[in-house]
């Protein structure tokens, strides 16, 4: 899958419950986004939130969107509107090793 949509949340996956970017989350993003992906920062807090928090920690540039967590999706065809695949950052050994996994497993960058 070349050009992978690649949807990002904020809170306790993107930053701490600080507000501090997680450790390796910037140049994993960057290798992502190197990739040829395409990154969107999403909040349930608002779309505005998600935006502040990329400014603070210099990763604006790096999406291409920000937006709310969607609570009701209408789509024709439903089961295509959740996503093909989804990770849990906490349940990797790190935003580094998550990049490679995505990298490795799911886009032809190699």
């Amino acid at each position: 899958m070349k050009n992978a949509n690649i949807f990002v949340d904020v809170d306790l996956t993107l930053v701490d419950s600080n507000g501090r970017l997680l450790d390796g989350a910037g140049d994993a993003l960057r290798r992502l986004r190197a990739s040829g992906s395409h990154l969107f920062l999403w909040s349930s807090v608002g779309a505005d939130y998600a935006r502040q928090v990329a400014g603070l920690h210099g990763l604006t540039d790096l999406f291409e969107g920000f937006s709310a967590k969607p609570d009701i999706v209408i789509d024709d065809m439903p089961s295509t509107a959740r996503p093909a695949f989804e990770y849990n950052v906490h349940e990797e050994a790190s935003w580094p090793a998550l990049a490679e996994k995505i990298l490795t497993k799911h886009i032809d960058a190699r």
